[in-house]
């Protein structure tokens, strides 16, 4: 290293050096580092002093590279662009410091907040931005990683698969207090369903799953039922729920932790498997091999293993 720092120049001189010989111009090479032409003629004759050789032939409006300015030129730029190359990249690994993750606004409430102090403490180096929305994030926005509904493959995106859904009624156990008739199917139409409107479905790749569409996988008709009321998201129909307004469909993955914890329960056996309703990890091609690419990504699968047995 010492025998190294021996034979290498001032590195601003041969910075300022290069510039110069790139723009042939000692004036352009001063707007390019935003310096003063004369501070551009000092640094070049520091360097010639280094060498005890010219590296310029002045003229009156252009300077021209000797023999031995045009050799120390193409190593200077070929090194310079390496660094820059590298420095680069560095500095866009850097940048994940910040991973933003787009998820549904469901999912980042119910399922991944629970567990963001969890995810805080085993790898307080992963600093994400969280990005709620109510559709899939679109490819032409360029994102970094995303929890989506469905999968449309992309070849700059690669995706993990980390559960499919599975949908069945909850309450209270107050109401189901109230309401014991409500563990069949046709005690559940005495009372009022409680549904993800239409609108709520709009920007999603499936088809609704409604009381109606829910009840026909089990051979019953919800036009039988006494009444049902729509939300426009999922958060606030789980709130209906726990105020006992009526019964609801939940996801498994948005509702287990309420369930483990007895504020709610499920009042009818029947779940409704919807193995093609898929839900997928997906990143940019290009970052996922990172190393907070693959943190978020590990941790993702192992937090949802037990959805996908």
């Amino acid at each position: 290293m010492k025998n190294l720092r021996q034979h290498l120049p001032p590195l601003n001189a041969l910075r300022t050096f290069e510039a110069a010989a790139r723009h042939g111009s000692f004036k352009l090479a001063a707007e390019e580092l935003c310096v003063t032409q004369a501070a551009v003629s000092r640094q070049i004759q520091t360097l010639e002093d280094f060498y005890g050789l010219k590296l310029f032939l002045r003229g009156n409006r252009k300077v021209q590279l000797t023999s031995e300015g045009h050799s120390l030129f193409l190593a200077a730029s070929s090194a310079l662009q390496h660094i820059a190359t590298t420095s680069r990249e560095l500095l866009r690994r850097n940048s994940l410091d910040y991973l933003a993750l787009i998820t549904t606004t469901a999912f980042a409430q119910l399922w991944l907040m629970p567990r963001l102090k969890q995810l805080r403490a085993e790898h307080p180096q992963l600093q994400l931005h969280l990005i709620s929305s109510d559709a899939n994030p679109d490819y032409q926005e360029h994102f970094g990683a995303a929890v989506t509904l469905g999968l449309e493959e992309h070849p700059q995106y690669v995706a993990e698969y980390l559960f499919s859904e599975e949908i069945f009624p909850v309450c209270t156990p107050g109401f189901l207090a109230q309401n014991p008739q409500i563990t069949t199917l046709e005690g559940l139409m005495s009372v009022t369903l409680l549904n993800l409107s239409a609108s709520h479905w709009k920007a999603r790749l499936w088809a609704p799953v409604d009381w109606a569409f829910w009840l026909k996988q089990f051979g019953a008709d919800a036009s039988m039922g006494k009444e049902t009321m729509d939300f426009s998201h999922f958060s606030m129909l789980l709130d209906a729920v726990q105020e006992e307004v009526g019964v609801g469909l939940a996801w498994r993955h948005l509702v287990q932790p309420q369930l483990d914890a007895g504020k709610l329960v499920r009042p009818t056996c029947e779940t409704l498997l919807a193995n093609d309703r898929r839900h997928y990890f997906v990143c940019r091609r290009d970052l996922a091999g990172s190393m907070e690419m693959q943190i978020l990504r590990d941790w993702l699968l192992q937090q949802t293993q037990e959805l996908r047995g």
